[in-house]
């Protein structure tokens, strides 16, 4: 069974505020993100097994471009620590343009992809909280 790792990368957005994401050894996509630096998740989260069409974080990724992702809409929201999708307020809906929480985080995560591609970013500071 592949083995792929996981690596994990700290960003800080310009308010301050740190995020975390992991990068799938598969598909070079975010695949876990998480508000702050838990050092017990990354403990236990360090690669992923493939094994023919099934991928041992397929029920738990945020990369739904995947042909192995397999991730139910409420297992996105359980990512977000919510039990249900909630509404953006007024002013966040109009600048992601959804009214999804799961949804703007979804895209959230597409901008980051975008810009660690393009070289846009380093582990030290994201400029993520501009319009995506």
């Amino acid at each position: 069974m592949p083995k792929y790792p996981i690596t994990w990368m700290d960003y800080r957005l310009p308010t301050g505020r740190e995020f975390s994401v992991a990068i799938c050894g598969n598909t070079d996509k975010i695949c876990h993100m998480f508000l702050g630096q838990d050092f017990v998740r990354r403990s236990f989260i360090r690669e992923l097994d493939i094994e023919g069409q099934n991928c041992s974080a397929g029920q738990h990724c945020l990369s739904l471009d995947c042909t192995l992702n397999k991730t139910p809409r409420e297992h996105l929201m359980h990512m977000l620590d919510m039990y249900e999708d909630e509404a953006l307020d007024e002013e966040t809906a109009k600048i992601w343009g959804t009214e999804s929480t799961v949804d703007s985080m979804l895209k959230f995560v597409k901008q980051v992809e975008s810009m660690i591609a393009e070289g846009k970013v380093t582990t030290e500071e994201t400029q993520a909280e501009k319009k995506p």
